[in-house]
């Protein structure tokens, strides 16, 4: 009989594995290009502001991407100068 504990590991690293073929994307890169990908469908399907197919597939996804790896950056960065004024405020 399968332990399902096991099963789901082994599931989870199969899966981890097959994004190491990517290089150094993590989780939430994976997650935001399956979102501009997926918009961009729906965009495309639904003819929103009625822009041309092309834009909608290839453009509007990819200002997607840029937009949340911008925006993970600035996140990153604010998080970076909250811990070093903490570590500041702990050495005074």
């Amino acid at each position: 009989m399968l332990h399902p504990k096991r099963v789901n590991g082994e599931r989870e690293n199969a899966a981890m594995s097959g994004l190491r073929r990517f290089g150094e994307l993590d989780q939430l890169d994976c997650l935001t290009i399956l979102v501009a990908v997926l918009l961009g469908t729906v965009a495309k399907q639904h003819h929103l502001l009625g822009l041309p197919d092309w834009f909608l597939e290839w453009v509007s996804p990819f200002l997607v991407m840029v937009a949340a790896y911008k925006t993970r950056q600035k996140i990153t960065e604010s998080i970076e100068i909250r811990r070093i004024r903490g570590a500041r405020r702990i050495e005074r």
